[in-house]
């Protein structure tokens, strides 16, 4: 009787939630100041993929603002827990924001250098292979099963230059 009751403990722990990206689109508002070479998801496997993201700035960016805003789908995309804009070359300088300080350190890996500001013309700003773990994510946001989007944008001198949307479908099998 323990060992399967010690069967079954090891086989709920070993179930996890699955999440993967459905959909990225980077729009570019105003193309004076960058220029996006590359934005795409590549599957890894029927249960994963990553997404990669490459741009070239035009101009000097000294003074920007970084806009997070969560959405769900729930008859519609309703927004959820978070939408929040700092300052980010105060950002890069003190980590003075938590919520975006965990969401830079999950993608931090990712990033093809330690970038400062100000952002000097025709540097490329790079993230490749950001894959979803789950696992490391909801330890901090617990999350039900459903579709979820992330909207990043970056505003400079009052203007949206460009924002990232990722779209996320989740299912923890747990819940079901």
């Amino acid at each position: 009787m323990y060992l399967v009751l010690m069967l079954c403990i090891l086989a709920l722990n070993s179930l996890q939630g699955e999440a993967k990206f459905k959909s990225l689109h980077c729009n570019v508002n105003e193309v004076d100041y960058l220029e996006v070479t590359l934005c795409k998801l590549k599957a890894i496997n029927r249960y994963k993929n990553s997404a990669s993201i490459h741009f070239k700035l035009k101009q000097e960016i000294n003074k920007a603002t970084v806009r997070l805003e969560f959405f769900k789908r729930a008859n519609g995309w309703k927004p959820f827990l978070y939408n929040i804009s700092t300052n980010l070359c105060d950002f890069l300088n003190n980590k003075n924001n938590l919520i975006i300080g965990i969401f830079y350190a999950y993608s931090r890996p990712h990033l093809a250098q330690n970038y400062t500001c100000p952002f000097k013309k025709n540097e490329v700003i790079e993230m490749n292979n950001f894959e979803l773990d789950m696992n490391q994510f909801r330890n901090r946001f617990p999350i039900e099963t459903g579709e979820y989007a992330a909207h990043i944008s970056f505003i400079h001198r009052q203007k949206v230059i460009v924002t990232f949307i990722f779209t996320v479908e989740y299912a923890n099998y747990r819940e079901i």
